[in-house]
């Protein structure tokens, strides 16, 4: 099952203790997807559960006479039919409103009312992909969409509008508004998805940037590594090992002995025991004058 029909399950299965409630979810389905012509009211889903699910709510407020039917010329669309003069009259506010305003949209009589219009439109025509794959939330609202996204902006979320085939698109790209949505439209489900999905990534991006780091400290290790040991053989093939200081030819001929040592077992090896950044110390004094002497005797 896809995270979008989940929801749906999730807010379909739900219990609304009130009915304000119950009648701005019909709203946000009527909203989403319903067209009137006379007093017949019509209303296009993608399943027939959502269909049984907003029967119910429609019989309750409406109309007693609710026919849910397919298409003849086929197709997985599934219709509700109903006659009700008070159900057109809403649709007709909506198609004349040409300015945001609420109170005509879904008619809040609670602090829940929002979050129920707005399941109510993601039932009808929400899709959501599965925040671990990537982000993305659309609603496919037609003529709609506009008053739609200014609910959604007076939210404080940024939508964005796009005209497809099956019609204008509100539609999101970020966690952060989709997180925004759910948050409102409380489905936490998708919510906690999206957060987890964070955490996840903001863990992988800081697990790489540590292994780059490190990667890199220990190519610059290795390399110094090798550039140390190619001249204190050099050194030694020139019988030059002599000529360096007594405490800097032993460190180089352990260096020589044990050319694979990191530098701290290096360390702990040298009779008396020095410091890894004293070692270091030693081996970059070494890599200066050996250049110097190396040069020396090419000339």
């Amino acid at each position: 099952m896809s995270v979008s029909a989940e929801q749906k399950q999730e807010i379909i299965t739900s219990t609304y203790k009130s009915s304000c409630c119950r009648r701005a979810l019909l709203y946000g389905a009527l909203f989403a997807k319903a067209t009137a012509e006379g007093k017949k009211v019509t209303l296009s889903l993608e399943k027939a559960e959502y269909a049984e699910f907003l029967s119910k709510l429609i019989q309750e407020f409406y109309s007693k006479n609710v026919e849910i039917f397919r298409s003849s010329k086929g197709g997985r669309k599934v219709y509700l039919s109903f006659e009700s003069p008070s159900a057109t009259k809403y649709i007709s506010e909506i198609a004349s409103l040409e300015a945001l305003d609420v109170n005509k949209i879904f008619y809040p009589k609670c602090t829940s009312c929002l979050s129920s219009f707005l399941r109510g439109v993601f039932v009808a025509c929400g899709r959501l992909s599965d925040p671990e794959k990537q982000y993305s939330l659309e609603f496919t609202l037609g003529d709609r969409a506009e008053l739609f996204a200014d609910i959604l902006k007076n939210l404080e979320m940024s939508p964005l509008l796009f005209n497809k085939k099956t019609g204008k698109t509100v539609s999101f790209r970020k966690g952060d508004e989709i997180e925004s949505f759910c948050g409102h439209a409380r489905l936490n489900g998708v919510m906690f998805g999206v957060i987890e999905r964070k955490i996840t990534t903001l863990a992988r991006r800081e697990s790489q940037r540590y292994l780059n780091c490190v990667t890199k400290n220990y190519d610059r290790m290795t390399a110094a590594s090798e550039r140390q040991i190619s001249i204190i053989t050099k050194l030694d093939e020139l019988n030059l090992l002599s000529s360096l200081p007594e405490e800097l030819a032993v460190t180089a001929r352990m260096r020589l002995d044990y050319p694979d040592l990191p530098l701290s077992a290096l360390a702990a090896k040298m009779v008396p025991a020095v410091t890894k950044s004293g070692l270091s110390h030693r081996l970059k004094r070494i890599e200066k004058l050996g250049e110097s002497l190396v040069f020396h005797e090419d000339d």
